[in-house]
């Protein structure tokens, strides 16, 4: 009987292990799936993170054939077991990521996979905005004065800085200004200072005689931030407010 010639180079050996490998027959069924679910995504969702999807597939069954390589002509034990665990945890990513896509579809369960693969069926959940919330004054150096209530000091701030907003106004309105707060990008303001934590103030002719006295309104109300605090050198013919503090 004439015996099959055994391959020789890396090539003909992963070729020859995966004709005759269950286990590497398995993870072509898996990559089907996954192949599969990447095309689902594709139609349901985002048709680029369906082509990443696609592309992490076929790379991690590519890994999982040349591992299984390894497991089969290693000599060391703690390779072939370090070969087998790095096997399990992908086929078991693979797995879990092709299982998922079908209550996601359906019911949109587990919410951030639904988010993550972009199901057009699935909104994103908003988180609750709270409303802005001015905070009274509590402390010394700030007293209520009827003639500040003639001045409307309006305070524009970016996201990351709603709670130096929140006492600024409150502060504001403690010293008898009228004053409210609004969210804004500040990207309209023309200055070369747009550093994180920086405020500006910016003043109408009429309320310059009392501007002095907001700005150490604003760096009582945000004492941390009060190195940061500087004035536009010109008046300015507000479309809002007598006085604005932007905070950035």
């Amino acid at each position: 009987m004439t015996k099959r010639k055994q391959p020789d180079g890396l090539y003909e050996r992963l070729i020859d292990i995966g004709l005759k490998d269950r286990f590497i027959r398995g993870v072509v069924g898996i990559v089907v799936i996954a192949a599969a679910a990447s095309i689902v995504i594709s139609t349901l969702g985002s048709g680029t993170k369906a082509v990443i999807t696609l592309a992490l597939c076929l790379s991690f069954g590519v890994v999982l054939v040349i591992l299984r390589a390894l497991m089969h002509y290693a000599d060391s034990p703690f390779v072939k077991f370090v070969c087998f665990a790095f096997s399990g945890v992908i086929m078991f990513v693979l797995l879990v990521f092709a299982l998922l896509l079908i209550p996601a579809a359906v019911i949109c369960w587990p919410q951030p996979y639904a988010e993550l693969i972009s199901l057009p069926n699935c909104p994103a959940q908003q988180a609750e905005v709270r409303p802005f919330t001015p905070v009274p004054f509590k402390g010394a150096g700030i007293s209520f004065n009827p003639d500040n209530g003639k001045y409307l000091v309006r305070v524009f701030y970016r996201a990351a800085r709603k709670e130096d907003a929140e006492n600024v106004v409150g502060a504001l309105l403690t010293a008898g200004y009228k004053s409210d707060g609004v969210a804004s990008s500040l990207d309209e303001v023309v200055t070369t200072n747009r550093n994180p934590d920086t405020t500006l103030l910016k003043t109408t002719t009429q309320a310059r005689p009392t501007l002095e006295d907001v700005v150490k309104i604003v760096k009582i109300a945000v004492p941390v931030k009060a190195a940061s605090v500087s004035l536009f050198p010109e008046d300015s013919p507000l479309r809002s407010g007598d006085i604005q503090v932007l905070l950035f």
